[in-house]
């Protein structure tokens, strides 16, 4: 049986589900239209041999009350959610969908950058005040994009950011040193990146021993005048000492999609130089789909027997 653990699963496009019903397998659909809780994944996964599975955890604990689990399917990149270590334990398969995101992500990094740059929040906020307001603003073209995290999101926004203009550092302890070169990206230390680049664009994994965090002192040491973007991880970014910088202005502005608790409603919700989505990046229409299509293929090949080693994540 396959459980889809999201209840927004084909909301946009039928093909998803059509292709479910169609191959004759058992499946259910996680329905409450809510993030699924680890008691109901339990619950509604006791009998599933596949997990079409969101952002909700699946650590040691969990994954031994699902004694039929063969195969976790992750709609989306990222898998620090999944404990692989208690998954390879108990032969249970893992994938993602890694390359459809890509886009979304990058371009709404990119639409950040350009609204905070030009100061739209503010800009838009004092036209519908009835406000004729001329307030700072500058291009990005003009300004040095900074990159944490060198993968496939951030070698696209490396792309498009240089297409405006802009010069690009990155740091990535795994970057490829040949397409940095060859793409014009001045590979740096996150030190030299934060105190030289006018945006800051987080699209780091969160792997290794050492995962990033940026804090109080790191912050501290970005440019006066600087823009920090979050795309990477919640916890990432240390909230309150980036609310404190921007609302003394140390900061120009900040985007942030992902949070350390979700859904947010801190103090930065109260600040107009910040854009705030919520947990949105990967969710146009024609990412989601793709990714969905993509997910009950997975699930079907395994359940087939012909998931290809290259689809899996170990």
């Amino acid at each position: 049986m396959i459980f889809v653990t999201l209840s927004s699963f084909a909301e946009y496009d039928a093909a998803p589900l059509n292709t479910l019903q169609a191959s004759g397998r058992p499946f259910k659909i996680h329905s409450t239209g809510k993030r699924i809780t680890t008691a109901e994944l339990v619950a509604g996964g006791q009998d599933a041999s596949v997990v079409i599975a969101g952002v909700e955890p699946y650590d040691r604990a969990t994954l031994e009350q699902l004694p039929n689990l063969r195969c976790i399917c992750r709609l989306g990149v990222g898998i620090d959610a999944v404990d692989l270590a208690a998954a390879k334990d108990r032969g249970i398969a893992v994938t993602n969908t890694p390359d459809a995101p890509t886009a979304a992500v990058a371009e709404l990094a990119l639409t950040m950058m350009l609204a905070l740059s030009r100061n739209l929040p503010r800009q838009a906020v004092a036209a519908r005040a009835h406000k004729w307001s001329r307030i700072e603003s500058h291009l990005l073209g003009g300004r040095r994009v900074g990159i944490i995290g060198l993968g496939r999101i951030g070698r696209r926004v490396a792309e498009l950011v240089r297409a405006f203009g802009s010069d690009v550092w990155a740091v990535d302890p795994f970057a490829d040193a040949q397409w940095s070169a060859a793409h014009g990206v001045t590979l740096a230390s996150l030190d030299e990146l934060l105190s030289n680049c006018d945006i800051v664009s987080i699209h780091a994994a969160r792997i290794g021993t050492a995962p990033l965090h940026l804090g109080e002192a790191e912050i501290q040491r970005m440019r006066s005048g600087a823009i920090l973007i979050n795309l990477g991880r919640g916890d990432m970014v240390d909230i309150a000492a980036l609310h404190a910088a921007l609302a003394a202005g140390r900061l120009f502005g900040a985007g942030l999609d992902v949070f350390p608790e979700e859904p947010y409603t801190g103090p930065l919700c109260d600040l107009d130089n910040v854009i705030l989505t919520p947990h949105a990046a990967t969710l146009p229409v024609e990412t989601r789909s793709a990714m969905e299509r993509q997910c009950v293929g997975q699930a079907l090949a395994f359940l087939d027997g012909r998931l290809a080693a290259s689809d899996r994540v170990q």
